[in-house]
C-alpha cells in the first residue's frame, strides 16, 4: 500500500504543478533591541601619543623602523553589566603598510605610505576580574582570542579561556602601541612629514 500511495501522490504533483504561481511580493524585516544602558569609553592622556622628531638618519633604509612603543590605558564604564564590544576604525585607511590589521600614518607629500601603529592588549580586569581579550572578524558572529586591537575588528571579553562575550559593567585594560615608519628607500623625506596616525575605538552593544 505505501509504494501505491507514494506512486499516486508523485503523479497528482507533476499534473497539479504546472498551475502553481510564483509570489509576488516579499517581506523585510528590521529588528533590534533599546537598551537603557549605556557605556563610556576613556583613552589616558586623551588618547594623545606624541612620538617628537626623529631623524631622518636614525630610519632604516630597509627595514620598517620602530620609533615608538608607548603604554596607555584604556577603560570602559557601563550604567549597567551589558554586553559589548569595542569597534576599531582606521582613520588613516589605506596608508598602512604590510598588512590590513595596521592602522596607519598618513603619507608622505610624494603620497607614500609613511608606517603603521598596532596596539597590543594586555592585563585585561572586567568588574575586578581578569578576563580574556576576544576578536571577531565577522561582526560577532563568531570570536577568537586576542591579543592586539585590529582595524575594523571587534574586541570583547570573555571568561578566562573562553571565546563567548561576557557582561561587563567596567572594564580595564592596558594597550602598548608600536609606531614603525616605513623603510626610508621608500619614502621621500626631504622635508618635515608629521606622523598623523588616528584610530577611534567606538561601543557596540551585542544581543
Amino acid at each position: 500500500m505505501k509504494k501505491i500511495s507514494h506512486s499516486l501522490t508523485m503523479a497528482f504533483i507533476v499534473l497539479t504543478s504546472p498551475l502553481t504561481f510564483a509570489a509576488s511580493s516579499t517581506d523585510l524585516t528590521v529588528t533590534g533591541l533599546i537598551t537603557p544602558n549605556a557605556c563610556t569609553p576613556t583613552l589616558a592622556d586623551g588618547g594623545n601619543i606624541d612620538i617628537g622628531k626623529v631623524p631622518v638618519k636614525n630610519l632604516n633604509p630597509t627595514l620598517n623602523t620602530e620609533v615608538g612603543k608607548h603604554y596607555m590605558s584604556f577603560n570602559v564604564n557601563c550604567d549597567a553589566p551589558v554586553v559589548f564590544a569595542v569597534k576599531s576604525i582606521d582613520n588613516r585607511p589605506d596608508t598602512n603598510i604590510a598588512s590590513p590589521l595596521f592602522f596607519g600614518l598618513g603619507l608622505t607629500p610624494a603620497d607614500e605610505k609613511l608606517g603603521y601603529f598596532w596596539p597590543y592588549v594586555g592585563n585585561l580586569l572586567a568588574d575586578g576580574q581578569r578576563v580574556d581579550a576576544i576578536r571577531s572578524r565577522d561582526g560577532g558572529g563568531s570570536w577568537t582570542r586576542a591579543t592586539t586591537i585590529n582595524s575594523n575588528e571587534l574586541l570583547a571579553t570573555s571568561t578566562i579561556g573562553n571565546t563567548a562575550p561576557i557582561a561587563v559593567k567596567d572594564l580595564s585594560m592596558l594597550l602598548w602601541i608600536s609606531t614603525y615608519i616605513a623603510r626610508t628607500d621608500s619614502l621621500t623625506l626631504t622635508e618635515e612629514v608629521p606622523i598623523d596616525g588616528s584610530m577611534t575605538l567606538e561601543i557596540k552593544y551585542l544581543p
